[in-house]
């Protein structure tokens, strides 16, 4: 993976990738993992997955990890949740 191809297409939004509902899949199957509610979901490379809000409003706390700070930063004002971000390194 080319890290600086990310922050590029992210700081150009050149991100037609994203997709702006829920991932069909998810919503469709997800029940069937019986994951129990309140559980916490990782979601890796998660840009700013509408999935994440999904989860969120079915219960689910969730935990993700982004290589862009732009696609982070851009989800948490969509979900209107405060920012934190920690880096570690």
């Amino acid at each position: 993976m080319d890290a600086s191809f990310w922050h590029q297409r992210w700081g150009q939004n050149e991100i037609a990738f994203h997709e702006s509902e829920a991932n069909p899949s998810l919503v469709t199957y997800f029940k069937e993992l019986s994951v129990t509610e309140g559980s916490r979901i990782f979601i890796p490379l998660c840009g700013k997955t509408r999935d994440i809000a999904w989860l969120l409003s079915d219960g689910y706390r969730v935990a993700g990890v982004e290589l862009s700070e732009i696609a982070v930063t851009l989800l948490f004002i969509e979900l209107e949740i405060e920012l934190i971000i920690t880096s570690f390194g």
